[in-house]
């Protein structure tokens, strides 16, 4: 469910704002709206503060970064970050800024000239690397060619895919030098040609343009490279590698030295500078007048009264919190907050595949959390796959504790291991049909049907359907309660035309299979005939598309069987190849195999089928979406 929502204005002596944002910034409970924006001017006239501010702590923030991307990262001190902590929280915003200044002075300007150069170092190795890369291909090419003397090599590195441009490139350097050139082709990897060509110096200027012309990649030799054997060329790479890495060593070296000097302060310095950003970027918000401020916002009823105590204890009655009235145009712009107890937070995690529910929507995240275990549990139904989810679930969520996904994940299969162990009781089933093989559990007899799932199939789509009908039926309920609620007429005809149609086809349907007697067809057709203007109300001509659509979404509930199914008889399978090998260990390695295979699938398939129920044919029923998260003013946790 969603938290209810209060709107307060907080109004206060201008004197007393520093103060009474800081006890705000510690509570954590307003989610903040423009007071200056929200209050007519012919009521007050408020002013935004302290916007420049909160740009030059942003902008400071910016350097910092920049200055870390430059210097290696060394690990955190937590005793000496803690001393520097209680040092720079002792100083005011002004004091904080300066230091920070001060140390962007003395690191900015060296850090960047040393990145720089160390790039520019490290691209001169890449170039250098594939230099020798290609000379490593054509080296044993070097006695095919002509002696190098005013001449100019040049190589060319073409993908395979465009290997014909060869032939473009020789016919248009013969047209160039009279023939006077020398072209070999070698691969160099599966993908690449590399290509030298060897011309007089006169034609260069020209044969470069046509090879720009042309948008093959040219790896140009320097020019002191031109004219040389290639030992010396080999010798001159080699050298101007080493010279260059031991340059990227002095630069790391420096680098790291004033990282140990500055990285630990940096560090504090920077997350305290975010805190404050954090509280001036919301001054924005607060309006002042020549001797009042006034802040707005909303908060959860939960919360009301405790903030109101709090600024109470603090300012007695020099601040006061009213609660202002709300119009149905408020409701629309309120924040959300989710308020559900312990065994639903776990499908929150869910409901983030959707946009936040509105304010005055229903959260779905308690139905949910009542289906998809249903559904899983459904699908699985088996005792001892059940078992071994549960153990899986419980040591994921013990040794990643830390990682919410992780934990979210290992409590939804948590929860749905439990409906997995009572299907399983109910379906006779313990990794498939060795618990009834061995007379350790039988199917339970219920309306005169074994639920065995192989020998029921048609209970089994029926009861899957049946799940479908009350799914979509609730769905569209919801969607009229909200209609209802926010006042939106077509919604309502259309929801309302759409259940009362849905109604009259499963009547009719229920009468053609004789389940119901032949006079239900006339409450049927009045049905339909309320239902159909209502729709063409509605949702137009599209609505009864949209019938249909409802009908096959209701269908689309068989998978329930039909994963299950799927599941017991892969595992039934496992349990005969058990004892079809003449070595009765390979045949349980085997069957061991293929349930563990299962189990894995149990878990992954199900899952994605119930979630596909839930946002595809339950959803759509009713659900928009859209709405604003609640975001309290308040102290980020690192």
């Amino acid at each position: 469910m969603l938290q209810a929502m209060k709107r307060i204005q907080v109004i206060g002596p201008k004197a007393e704002l520093g103060r009474a944002v800081d006890l705000l910034y510690e509570a954590g409970t307003i989610h903040l709206e423009n007071a200056s924006e929200l209050i007519p001017k012919d009521e007050i006239s408020l002013a935004s503060i302290r916007q420049d501010e909160a740009d030059e702590v942003a902008g400071i923030l910016g350097t910092i970064s920049a200055i870390f991307s430059t210097l290696p990262v060394i690990a955190d001190d937590p005793v000496i970050q803690a001393g520097l902590r209680t040092t720079l929280e002792s100083r005011t915003h002004t004091e904080l800024i300066a230091r920070a200044r001060t140390i962007i002075r003395t690191l900015e300007t060296t850090t960047r000239e040393l990145a720089a150069k160390k790039t520019e170092l490290t691209l001169s190795i890449a170039t250098l690397n594939r230099y020798a890369k290609v000379l490593d291909i054509i080296h044993p090419l070097e006695k095919e060619l002509p002696a190098l003397e005013g001449f100019e090599v040049t190589i060319l590195l073409i993908q395979e895919e465009h290997r014909d441009v060869l032939e473009l490139i020789k016919k248009e350097l013969d047209t160039i030098t009279g023939n006077r050139f020398e072209m070999i082709a070698t691969s160099v990897d599966a993908d690449t040609l590399a290509a030298i060509m060897v011309f007089p110096k006169k034609y260069s200027g020209e044969i470069h343009t046509f090879i720009y012309s042309v948008n093959v990649n040219e790896v140009r030799l320097p020019k002191d490279y031109a004219g040389r054997p290639f030992y010396e060329m080999y010798a001159m790479i080699e050298e101007n590698r080493l010279r260059s890495q031991e340059e990227i060593s002095r630069i790391d070296a420096e680098l790291l030295a004033l990282s140990n000097t500055w990285y630990q302060e940096l560090v504090v310095i920077k997350r305290q500078l975010e805190i404050i950003h954090g509280e001036l970027g919301a001054y924005r918000n607060f309006g002042v007048s020549e001797y009042t401020f006034v802040i707005m916002g909303w908060i959860p009823k939960n919360y009301l009264k405790r903030t109101r105590n709090m600024l109470k204890d603090a300012f007695v009655d020099r601040v006061i919190v009213n609660e202002l009235p709300v119009t149905e145009k408020d409701l629309e712009n309120a924040p959300v907050c989710y308020d559900n107890p312990s065994w639903v937070k776990p499908f929150e995690f869910i409901m983030q595949l959707v946009a936040l529910p509105r304010y005055r929507e229903v959260d779905p995240s308690p139905i949910l959390a009542i289906f998809f275990p249903l559904f899983f549990g459904l699908m699985v139904g088996d005792i001892g796959y059940g078992l071994v989810i549960l153990a899986f679930a419980l040591v994921i969520r013990h040794r990643y504790q830390a990682i919410a996904f992780a934990k979210n994940l290992a409590n939804i299969l948590i929860i749905s291991s439990i409906p997995t162990i009572i299907f399983g009781y109910l379906f006779g089933e313990f990794f498939g049909d060795i618990g009834e093989t061995m007379g350790w559990l039988q199917p339970v007899h219920i309306l005169g049907i074994t639920w065995n799932r192989v020998d029921a199939m048609i209970p089994m789509l029926i009861l899957a359907i049946t799940i479908g009908v009350i799914h979509v039926f609730l769905g569209l309920f919801i969607g009229i309660r909200n209609a209802i609620i926010t006042k939106k007429r077509k919604h309502l005809y259309e929801k309302t035309g759409m259940l009362m149609m849905i109604t009259a086809i499963i009547i009719i349907v229920a009468m053609l299979a004789k389940a119901v007697p032949a006079f239900a067809m006339y409450p049927a057709i009045v049905l339909i005939i309320v239902a159909l203007p209502l729709i063409l109300m509605g949702a137009g001509v599209f609505g009864t598309i949209e019938v249909m659509s409802t009908v096959g979404n209701i269908l689309s509930y068989s998978r329930l069987m039909a994963i299950g199914m799927a599941s017991v008889i892969l595992a039934m399978v496992a349990n005969r190849l058990s004892g079809a090998f003449a070595f009765a260990i390979i045949g349980i390695i085997v069957a061991l195999l293929l349930h563990a295979l299962n189990v894995g699938l149990a878990m992954f398939s199900p899952s994605i089928h119930a979630i596909r129920l839930h946002l595809v044919e339950f959803f759509s029923k009713f659900y928009e979406g859209g709405g604003m998260p609640y975001k309290p003013f308040k102290r980020e946790v690192p």
